[in-house]
């Protein structure tokens, strides 16, 4: 979904709207926890279940308590995505205890432009550019029991994720057919009313034109930079009946007319 929706911090948005308890035997585990402390040993010890790309160590060290993350998966992918929500998605533990004020993040990425971003998801006590890429919190909120009510309350959330990922891949996969890139059309593949679908894209950010725009432009870029295809392909590969209203859109994308585009690459 962040690669479709070209959101370089969608990770962070996916981690901060999963329900722990929406993660399998993982989220279970943390869930069933006596209390922070022993929830904290579970994410850790039980990482594996979660992502097999995950390393996740708990650790005490003083007054401050430690879950580190690395990203140990395929690098071909963003690592970013990865750590973003994962740490998301750790945090929680800790905040479970109640005491937000109490817990810090550490990003080993440096600041960047929209990076506030992070802050809505990961709280405002962050620290960029570090060592570590970690939740740290005070140690006295290991003997806390957790509060299960507020952080996975709402069951929507999980729902709507799910909704927009399919959406993004549904219209990948259809994207040569503009009869199927409709609104309705899809929400019915969906087994959804539009309403619902709008609601759910609505929550996660995403705007149904705008994704259906951004994903026929990146694909059309694809196809440009590959040899062998018309322009006139390309224009019916990305959902364009009309050659003439394929070559608006992507002035509109560039600023020049694919021909142009494919002549100066």
């Amino acid at each position: 979904m962040a690669s479709a929706t070209q959101d370089p911090f969608g990770g962070v948005h996916v981690g901060h709207m999963t329900e722990l308890r929406s993660l399998g035997v993982w989220g279970e585990l943390i869930m069933e926890a006596a209390d922070v402390a022993q929830a904290c040993a579970h994410a850790a010890a039980h990482a594996s279940m979660l992502h097999q790309g995950s390393d996740v160590r708990f650790s005490i060290e003083g007054r401050t308590a430690r879950i580190l993350y690395r990203f140990t998966g395929r690098q071909e992918v963003d690592p970013r995505q990865f750590i973003f929500g994962s740490l998301a998605v750790l945090r929680k533990v800790p905040l479970m205890a109640g005491e937000p004020s109490a817990i810090r993040v550490h990003l080993s990425a440096s600041r960047g432009r929209g990076d506030d971003a992070l802050e809505e998801c990961l709280g405002p006590n962050i620290e960029m550019g570090r060592e570590h890429d970690m939740i740290e919190f005070d140690r006295g909120l290991l003997d806390m029991p957790l509060q299960r009510g507020g952080v996975d309350a709402a069951s929507k959330v999980t729902k709507a994720i799910g909704t927009a990922v399919e959406t993004a891949g549904l219209l990948i996969d259809q994207l040569s057919d503009h009869r199927q890139l409709k609104l309705g059309a899809v929400a019915r593949k969906l087994g959804l009313s539009v309403r619902t679908l709008q609601r759910r894209l609505k929550f996660c950010g995403i705007d149904f034109e705008d994704l259906l725009d951004q994903t026929r432009r990146d694909e059309a870029l694809r196809l440009l930079a590959e040899s062998g295809h018309t322009m006139t392909e390309i224009a019916y590969s990305v959902g364009y009946s009309d050659p003439a209203h394929f070559t608006r859109a992507f002035k509109r994308w560039t600023g020049t007319a694919p021909s142009h585009f494919r002549a100066d690459s």
